[in-house]
């Protein structure tokens, strides 16, 4: 039996999804920013691996947001944005940043390898089984 998709084989899609996510995190790492393709996003999105606004456009891809309201990575001299200090932490480690600096809500945080230093306490509010009930505000 073949699972279908919007008339699309379930392999292909499957095989599609890979090859976008992989897209839009590969520009989210080299230009801060993620595409605007022009394919349905949607199964992504159903996924959980990419969050798009009422238009269709990518918010986020956790760790990397579209958006400039959260938290600022900043090394060598580039700069990419995740949604808060614990998603900034995970675009250091995804993309194996020696150095960084990481700034959240008027916190910021130095990076040296695998220490992190600076006067911080992260604390999520919201149960991890809770957080794709409103993953913005997450």
């Amino acid at each position: 039996m073949q699972c279908r998709k919007r008339g699309i084989p379930a392999a292909m899609s499957a095989s599609r999804d890979f090859q976008l996510r992989r897209t839009i995190f590969e520009s989210f790492a080299s230009a801060g920013a993620p595409p605007q393709p022009d394919e349905d996003l949607s199964s992504l999105a159903e996924r959980h691996w990419i969050v798009l606004d009422d238009a269709g456009r990518i918010v986020m891809a956790h760790p990397f947001a579209a958006h400039t309201e959260g938290a600022r990575v900043d090394a060598g001299g580039r700069t990419w944005w995740g949604n808060c200090a614990w998603d900034g932490l995970g675009i250091v480690a995804a993309l194996k940043l020696a150095e960084a600096t990481v700034t959240a809500q008027g916190i910021t945080a130095s990076v040296s390898g695998d220490a992190v230093s600076g006067d911080a306490v992260f604390h999520v509010l919201v149960p991890a089984r809770r957080w794709w009930d409103d993953i913005g505000f997450t």
